[in-house]
C-alpha cells in the first residue's frame, strides 16, 4: 500500500500499489481504467488522474477559485504518479499491468435483478471443462482480440447459484451478457490472466503432505516428445491432453471428466507426466549401460 500523508488535516491515507491490493469497488473502477488506456482511450496522466479519484473514492469538482483549483490539480498529478506501480516496464520499453494475485476481488455479479457467483479464491472448486474453455477463449482473444471471447470467459465461470456448467447454454449466456458493464468482463479477464501465470509459473500444492510443482505440465522442453498443456490451440494442445485423458478411462467419460475438480485433473497429469520422465531416464541409462559393454 501507498501511504499519503495530509498534516493539514493530520491524517494518513492508504492507496493500493496494484490490482492485487484492491477492494471490489477499486478493482473494477481500475479494470475499466486500464482498459481504456490499453485501447488508447485515455493517456498515462489521465489514467493517473482518474486512477486517483477512483482509489481515494473522490468524485472530480472543478473549486470556483482558479488559484485554488490550479493548487489542488498540482497536488493531485504529483499524488497520481503513485499510480505507475500498478505497472512494469518490460523489456519492449512498453507498461505492462502487474497481475500477480489469485483472489478474487468480484465473488459475484448481479445482473438484471439475477444473482451470479464467480470462481472461488485461486479457482478452488473449478471444473476441468471451465479450465479447458477458459484457456481456450483466452487464447482466441490473445489471437484476434475479440471482445467476444471475454464474454465468453466471463460465461465460462459466472453461474447462477448451484449451476452447473456444463447444463450452461454459453451461446445464449453472451447474449445475455451483451450490455453488462465491462469493467466485470475485463476485470475478471485481467484476473484469469494472472491466475494462468500463477498456474504455469508458480503453482505448487501439497497433495498428502508433500509439494509438487504443476509448472512442469507447462514448461515445453524441445528435446520432450511427451504431450505437455499448452495455449497452441492451432495443434489443440490441451484439447489433445483431454482426449488423451478420456481415453485411458482414468476420470471415466469426456463428459465425466469435464465435470471433474480441474486441479484433481492436473495432479493426475503431474503423476503420469513424472512417471514418463522416469521411465525416458531408465530407458536412457539403460541404453548408455549397454552401449559401454558393445
Amino acid at each position: 500500500m501507498h501511504s499519503l500523508e495530509f498534516l493539514e488535516i493530520d491524517k494518513t491515507v492508504y492507496i493500493p500499489e496494484n490490482l492485487g491490493e484492491c477492494d471490489r469497488r477499486q478493482y473494477l473502477d481500475m479494470s475499466k481504467l486500464i482498459l481504456l488506456y490499453q485501447l488508447g482511450d485515455i493517456n498515462l496522466d489521465e489514467f493517473r488522474t482518474h486512477g486517483f479519484y477512483a482509489l481515494m473514492n473522490m468524485e472530480y469538482y472543478k473549486n470556483p477559485s482558479d488559484i485554488a483549483q490550479q493548487e489542488k490539480m498540482q497536488s493531485i498529478t504529483m499524488h497520481s504518479v503513485l499510480l505507475d506501480s500498478f505497472f512494469i516496464k518490460g523489456e519492449d520499453n512498453n507498461l505492462h499491468v502487474i497481475q500477480d494475485y489469485i483472489h478474487n476481488p468480484v465473488k459475484t455479479v448481479k445482473y438484471k435483478a439475477m444473482t451470479f457467483v464467480g470462481p472461488k479464491d485461486s479457482f478452488d472448486g473449478m471444473t476441468y471443462g471451465q479450465m479447458e474453455d477458459g484457456l481456450g477463449e483466452l487464447a482466441n482473444f490473445t489471437k484476434t482480440g475479440d471482445f467476444e471471447c471475454l464474454l465468453k470467459l466471463f460465461a465460462i465461470f459466472y453461474l447462477r447459484p448451484n449451476e452447473r456448467y456444463s447444463k450452461v447454454d454459453i451461446d445464449k449466456r453472451i447474449v445475455y451478457f451483451k450490455y453488462l458493464d465491462v469493467r466485470y468482463v475485463y476485470g475478471f479477464y485481467l484476473l484469469f490472466v494472472s491466475f494462468f501465470n500463477y498456474l504455469t509459473k508458480q503453482c505448487q500444492i501439497l497433495v498428502d503432505g508433500k509439494e509438487i510443482d504443476l509448472t512442469i505440465l507447462f514448461q515445453t522442453n524441445e528435446n520432450d516428445s511427451s504431450e505437455k498443456i499448452t495455449l497452441d490451440y492451432e495443434s489443440i494442445g490441451l484439447r489433445s491432453t483431454t482426449f488423451q485423458l478420456a481415453e485411458s478411462g482414468v476420470f471415466g467419460t469426456l463428459q465425466e471428466l469435464r465435470e471433474n475438480d480441474a486441479f484433481m485433473a492436473l495432479i493426475r497429469m503431474y503423476d503420469l507426466t513424472i512417471r514418463n520422465m522416469k521411465e525416458e531416464k531408465e530407458l536412457e541409462a539403460h541404453k548408455n549401460k549397454n552401449s559401454s559393454h558393445d
